[in-house]
């Protein structure tokens, strides 16, 4: 099993995991007028220090059209499905986040605007171990899908082959992933954190 945070749909890590939802939206195709006042080079991304902040691309006509990418806002969903007051919320904040660092384009509207999930646990740990008979697991990426996710696919890959390595040992020395309170605690005191963390970081 490689599918992160769904790993909890299939019965494992019952309460153990976060799935938290980050959210970004795309401008419309900007004009020649638009791309005159925005200036600068064709492609470009800007990654705030903290994780909380706002992360902005902008992309040329190659990777979909002369656009700016704003990402930022998060949200604690058990449930796993970003409703559409959430997307809403997180456009308008896109939208004025976009306006604060462009006032020349703050008549730019938002085409697209869509979440991405991931699954973090409480004490950072990864689930890459036997669950069963037969049944390996790769999951929980804690945010570094890149890095985490293929190093807890080979690691799964490994022990279903009956292999040991640096990765095996390293992931089933973890411990289980924390439990977390139950809801609706969890969720109220994850998103007040959320909520708090955007506001203190909403000039980054």
């Amino acid at each position: 099993m490689a599918n992160n945070g769904h790993l909890e749909s299939f019965g494992f890590a019952h309460r153990r995991l976060m799935h938290i939802f980050l959210y970004a939206s795309m401008t419309v195709d900007l004009g020649s007028d638009a791309l005159k006042k925005l200036g600068g080079k064709p492609r470009w991304g800007i990654t705030p220090s903290d994780p909380m902040g706002t992360t902005m691309r902008r992309i040329d006509t190659p990777l979909g059209g002369n656009r700016v990418v704003t990402r930022s806002c998060a949200s604690f969903l058990p449930g796993m499905v970003p409703g559409a007051p959430s997307l809403e919320r997180a456009k308008r904040v896109h939208l004025r986040k976009f306006a604060d660092r462009f006032p020349a384009l703050s008549n730019v509207p938002m085409e697209f605007s869509w979440a991405g999930h991931l699954c973090l646990t409480l004490n950072r740990v990864a689930v890459m171990r036997e669950l069963d008979r037969g049944l390996y697991s790769g999951c929980v990426q804690n945010g570094l899908g890149t890095v985490r996710g293929t190093l807890t696919g080979i690691g799964a890959a490994e022990l279903a082959c009956g292999i040991e390595s640096g990765i095996t040992r390293h992931f089933t020395a973890e411990p289980e992933p924390t439990r977390l309170a139950p809801p609706p605690l969890s969720t109220i005191g994850a998103n007040i954190y959320l909520r708090f963390k955007e506001w203190a970081t909403s000039k980054e």
